[in-house]
């Protein structure tokens, strides 16, 4: 069955945003919606009790890269390299491939497109952002007593990993995934976005392109007219004030702020107006 995958902590933010991505979701569909599972390494009861309500499939996981083994300076996002490990999921072990997106996102069409793809590694869609440069020419790690080098190119016009479809299979073939994240443990702390970097710089030109309307932020502009999928890239919907984002509150965010606000129940509308108040 087509599956989409999503990974959560327990920022209780997103939690709700994870809500509205799922029901924007499923009413692209009148039958046959896509199986929705939601990887969450934590125990927070109300965050569990929140993911079931929604009939969700819960995968608790407990991460290789967990929040002990990154540096500081990761630790504060360590539920984003959690869409690394999707290839070791037991959930997700009868899936071939699967479509992963971030919590922040809402589906303005079935992405069936996404769910047919069967990339020979992973799709994603071109970084909208100037090409990233960094400072190492090589990372190194090692796996099972073996050294291993990956060159980086420089510089290199990254991918956006809002939205990945994962070939999980191709992934799991000769504990590939394993490999990987040996790199991504030893090479964190010298990486300079994230669990994004970590699939740039490992894979590079195994990245499958896909078209930006299925990862299109909503300051980029024409997303009514363009966008599959939002991604609240930057600001998230109740982000009116913060001055650092006075910049990206452009173009159509207004229009996909309140088209996300519409998908909320009472309660959850009050909660996030009070974000809004706070931020």
């Amino acid at each position: 069955m087509p599956t989409v995958a999503f990974c959560l902590d327990d920022k209780p933010e997103y939690l709700i945003l994870l809500r509205v991505a799922v029901r924007s979701l499923r009413q692209k569909y009148a039958a046959n919606a896509p199986e929705v599972v939601c990887v969450y390494a934590g125990d927070d009861p109300a965050v569990i009790r929140g993911v079931e309500e929604e009939n969700i499939i819960l995968a608790r996981y407990r991460p290789v890269i967990d929040p002990e083994t990154l540096p500081p300076s990761c630790r504060r996002a360590a539920g984003c390299f959690l869409k690394l490990e999707l290839a070791l999921v037991p959930e997700l072990a009868a899936c071939e491939t699967v479509l992963y997106c971030d919590t922040d996102v809402m589906f303005l069409h079935a992405p069936d497109e996404l769910l047919a793809l069967r990339p020979p590694y992973m799709a994603m869609t071109r970084e909208q952002t100037a090409p990233f440069f960094h400072e190492h020419e090589s990372l190194s790690y090692i796996w099972r007593g073996h050294s291993y080098t990956v060159s980086m190119p420089f510089p290199i016009w990254t991918f956006n990993s809002g939205s990945v479809v994962f070939n999980l299979e191709k992934l799991r073939k000769r504990d590939y995934i394993h490999n990987f994240l040996a790199f991504s443990a030893q090479n964190a702390g010298r990486i300079g976005n994230l669990d994004q970097s970590l699939l740039n710089y490992f894979f590079g030109k195994r990245i499958t392109k896909i078209d930006g309307c299925w990862n299109h932020p909503p300051y980029r502009g024409n997303t009514v007219e363009q966008a599959r999928i939002v991604h609240f890239h930057g600001p998230k919907p109740w982000d009116v004030r913060r001055s650092c984002y006075k910049d990206l509150r452009i173009n159509d965010y207004e229009r996909m702020r309140s088209m996300w606000k519409s998908w909320l129940r009472p309660e959850e509308a009050a909660l996030v107006a009070g974000w809004e108040a706070d931020n």
